[in-house]
């Protein structure tokens, strides 16, 4: 049951039943479900880029080409290979409009920022300041405490064909939606 985006149901029901509930003035539409890989593998295929907007644009290697990107979440890890500037053979170049930093800590440090990660900032000194920020599992520095801000920049803006390695299998190569930005 769903309330809070959308009031609405999920069921099981065979197609007579879908259709009586379509043609009913109450419900505003019926839906079949379907099923998606949820693997980001997959992910360039299944929006299309493969076929449309990559094309479009010059193929995988220069699309996202100028765009920089910004993610507010828990940090990013600037070894993970979706965010290495010597993968392509064209050149990341850095948008003339950029004006942010890389911020240098000891758990970030000089050369964590490259072509491709052209910045990075850290914004815990309000939960330091108010007791509530947790040095077990948090950085007082942009470097990722748990993995969830580098998936997601990944997935925006990473690189292009990265192989996706867990524990010794392989589950196929990874791209970003914009892997040139």
């Amino acid at each position: 049951s769903y309330h809070y985006l959308t009031n609405g149901f999920a069921v099981l029901v065979t197609a007579e039943q879908a259709d009586k509930l379509s043609r009913r003035r109450e419900v505003a539409n019926v839906v079949l479900d379907f099923s998606v890989r949820t693997a980001t593998t997959h992910t360039p295929q299944f929006l299309g880029l493969t076929k449309g907007s990559w094309i479009k644009t010059g193929g995988y290697e220069t699309a996202g080409r100028g765009i920089a990107i910004g993610f507010v979440d828990t940090g990013i890890d600037p070894t993970h290979p979706s965010f290495a500037d010597d993968v392509s053979m064209h050149s990341y170049p850095v948008p003339g409009h950029f004006s942010g930093i890389c911020e240098v800590t000891r758990d970030f440090p000089s050369g964590s920022c490259d072509r491709k990660l052209i910045g990075a900032r850290h914004f815990a000194a309000s939960a330091i300041t108010r007791g509530i920020f947790n040095s077990t599992q948090d950085y007082a520095s942009p470097f990722d405490g748990d993995g969830h801000g580098t998936h997601t920049a990944s997935v925006a803006a990473g690189n292009h064909g990265i192989p996706v390695i867990v524990a010794g299998h392989h589950f196929g190569n990874a791209s970003g939606m914009a892997p040139h930005s």
